[in-house]
Parts: C-alpha cells; structure tokens; sequence
C-alpha cells in the first residue's frame, strides 16, 4: 500500500479538532479585526474602485458580500476582491509568509456566507489557526528565500492557506481536503517583480479566491495529482528549486505549537514591512530629541540587504511605488511626523518639502559579499546628522517593532487604527460599532451578524 501523500498528510491535520491556545485565538482574532479594517480602506483606493467595479459588472445575487459595499456575488468573487482590498494599501498585518491574514480572513467569509448556515466566529479563528499553520511551516521551516526564488510568499503559501482555512469551514473530509490542496498547488503564483505595481494586491485576492475556488471544486469531486506537492514537476521543487524540503519536519511541527501568537505583526504604517524598522528608528529620535526637517541634514539606513530588492523607488512616481521607497517613507515622516493612507496620493506625491526631505535619506545596501552572511529579518539601524554636527543613532530590532508579538498594539492603537480605517467606507458610527463587535468575534454566533455592520 503506498505511503500517503503530503497533501494527504497535511488534509489530516486540516480534518483534526485541535485545541488552539488562548494567545493565538486572541492574536488572529485582532487580525480578523485589523483586516476587516484595511478592506474597508483598500476600497476606496484606485485598485479597490477597479476591483469593485469588476464585482458590480458581474453582477448576480451571489451568496457572498463586497465588504463595504452592498454588492453580493459568488464565493471566488468575493474572496479575490476582498483580497485585493485588504492589500490595496499595504496596511495589513505581516508576518509567518508575507502577509498572511489578506487571503486567509476573506476566503473564510467567503466560505462561511457560501456555507448557509449560521458559522461561529470560534470557527473562523480555528480555521484561520489552520490556514496560517501550513502557510508559515512551508515558509519558515522550509527556509523559502522569495528574493531568491523570485516569487511573492504571500500568494505562493497564501493560496494553500486560504484552502486549508476554507476547507475547515466548510468541512471537508480528508480525502476532498487533500484533493483541494491538489488544486490549490497549481494556482500558486505571485512575481516578486510586482512589488511597486497594482499586481501586488491583486496577489492578496489570487490567493484567496485560488484557495476557495479549489475547496468548492474538490466538494463536486475535482482533484489534480495525488503528489502535486512532492513530485518531480511539483510544488516544493517549483518554488523552493529542489525537493529535499523538510516536508516530514514541517507537517509534524504543524499546530505543535501554534505560531500566531508570536508571528503576526499589526502594522503601524501603511507601507512595505520592510520600511518598518527603519521608520520606527527613526520616529524614535524625532521624538527623543524633538527634531524636525530642517533640522536634519541627513538620515542614513544602515544594513540594507533584504529589503533591497524590493525598496528600489528613491524618487517614486506613484503612490504604488513611494510604498516601497524607504527615502520617500522616511521624507514623509520627517516631514508630518506620520505615515498614512492619504500620503499615497498624487496631491501628497507631489508635495515639495517631503521630496526635498526625501532627498537627505541615504540608503546603504550590503554588498553581495556582506549580505551573504547578514541576518536579513534582523532590520536597518538608522543614523541623524544634524546642521549642528549632531550625530544620533537608533536601532528597532525586527521582532520589537510596534505591534509585534513583543509590542504589540494596544487595544486603544488597534480600535483606534480599524476605526480610522473603517470610517473610509462606513459612517463613523457604524465604524465603531463594526469594531467593538469584530474585536470580539469569537463571542458571536454566527459571522453573518457582523459581515452586515460591514456592508452597505
């Protein structure tokens, strides 16, 4: 009798009944919050306008909503454009495989209004513990470098996530489980070279209608090959280039323990993750020695190996592209002493005191001999020189960001950040309603309750 599958074996832990700890129940139910937040912003971006449009040609009286809007449509519909709204600004949560909650939270809605049937917010958190289970085992055990590879992490692992999460929901057996993971395997994809452009949210929105799409079609019978994972041709050796991926360590790690609790960050800033350390060291001395623009002469980031490959925009010509601009994040905050959704626009592009502020950032990447053996998650310190001759220095360790596993949110930050996000679509008080209820989502009986005090 053959051995079974890694599909197989990944659709056993997916089948199970495991007993999440409190720490990760309550870190993924803030980021069902935070990312039911960024949806109700990324809509009202030129990306959201676009995918909204495409929903309401569609048409139809789907059983699954356009969150922020009044639109209902097919499951794969709403799971993509909720998707590419939750990425639209970059504002949503990262960590474990790139930004994890933009594919898995809108495939579970999706899966649970396809469901019918009242679905509790406890089991959407469990689903989501699933999902993400899989997707940062594949990535971190697997040691996946996407700079490397050339392919973006969050749609590559996402889309796999997306279907174990929405399998939970709609319960699957094993068998139609593992037959979804088969079909998910070949919808995973994302180039890296997108990172700057509209694709990258529409990443987000792949992912999660591939990882609905698959589940409903494994329901009806739909199946792709029974070792599509570790084959030759299949997906370990496609997108990790070889297939000695410890796939038998990552499968026996999955749920032992759960990781969300200590992987998920909650972003401070509307921008690429890897801008983070830099702003925050560099937020730290502005506001330790009270500094503004003019008094700086110049500010350097220091150890720029990972996130050179995707900070490549020194003079950013649209708001897509000043995301991924550490000179231009670093200008903005210099300048208004914040980072927000509004400094995206042409108006704000187009401001002369934050480009001239801009200009004093100097960005010192690794050599390829130096960055060889850097730790590249570690972040970027980050050094002022003044007009005075003044040299001050601040370094924000990768894991100690603000809203990190070890400084995290308040719950004050994270009402206030979803509230600010959500009044882009809702009327302030349903703003607020919308959060007090979502922050406890594992309290409600069924989600539906709460999609409607998100939809118009």
């Amino acid at each position: 009798m053959p051995s079974p599958s890694v599909a197989e074996r990944i659709a056993a832990f997916v089948a199970g009944t495991p007993e999440v700890p409190a720490a990760d129940l309550d870190a993924i139910e803030r980021s069902f919050l935070d990312t039911v937040g960024t949806m109700l912003a990324g809509r009202t971006s030129e990306h959201g306008r676009i995918m909204e449009a495409h929903a309401a040609r569609e048409g139809g009286a789907g059983p699954c909503t356009i969150i922020g809007t009044g639109l209902r449509t097919g499951a794969p519909t709403a799971a993509m454009v909720n998707g590419t709204f939750g990425h639209s600004d970059d504002f949503d949560d990262m960590g474990g495989y790139g930004h994890p909650s933009v594919a898995l939270v809108p495939a579970i809605l999706a899966a649970a209004e396809y469901a019918r049937r009242p679905i509790p917010g406890s089991a959407l958190l469990l689903a989501y513990a699933t999902g993400f289970e899989l997707g940062v085992g594949l990535c971190q055990t697997g040691a996946y470098d996407q700079y490397d590879r050339c392919f973006h992490s969050t749609p590559v692992f996402g889309a796999l996530a997306a279907t174990c999460a929405a399998a939970k929901v709609l319960d699957l057996d094993e068998t139609r489980t593992a037959n979804a993971l088969t079909l998910a395997a070949s919808a995973a994809a994302g180039l890296g070279r997108s990172s700057g452009s509209m694709v990258k949210p529409l990443h987000a929105g792949h992912a999660a209608k591939a990882g609905v799409l698959a589940v409903l079609a494994a329901r009806r019978g739909g199946a792709g090959s029974a070792r599509a994972f570790e084959a030759r041709g299949g997906f370990l050796e496609a997108f990790f280039g070889h297939r000695l991926v410890p796939i038998d360590r990552i499968i026996g790690e999955l749920g032992n323990p759960y990781r969300a609790a200590k992987t998920i960050f909650l972003k401070r800033y509307p921008c690429c993750g890897s801008n983070h350390s830099a702003l925050a060291g560099l937020a730290g001395l502005l506001e330790k020695h009270g500094l503004a623009a003019d008094d700086i002469e110049r500010v350097i980031v220091h150890e720029m190996a990972e996130t050179s490959p995707v900070l490549r925009f020194p003079e950013p010509a649209s708001g897509c592209e000043a995301k991924f601009s550490v000179h231009r994040m670093l200008g903005t905050l210099m300048v208004r002493g914040r980072v927000s959704v509004d400094d995206f626009t042409a108006e704000a592009l187009a401001d002369p005191a934050v480009a001239a502020a801009a200009r004093k950032v100097r960005a010192e990447v690794l050599s390829r001999w130096d960055a060889a053996g850097a730790d590249k998650r570690k972040g970027n310190p980050v050094t002022i020189h003044d007009h005075k001759g003044r040299i001050y220095r601040h370094f924000v360790p990768r894991k100690e960001l603000p809203g990190g596993p070890f400084a995290p949110l308040s719950e004050v930050d994270l009402a206030a950040k979803f509230e600010g996000n959500a009044r882009r679509s809702l009327a302030p008080e349903q703003a607020v309603t919308a959060g007090e209820r979502w922050r406890a989502l594992r309290e409600c009986p069924d989600v539906a309750e709460l999609i409607a005090l998100v939809s118009r």
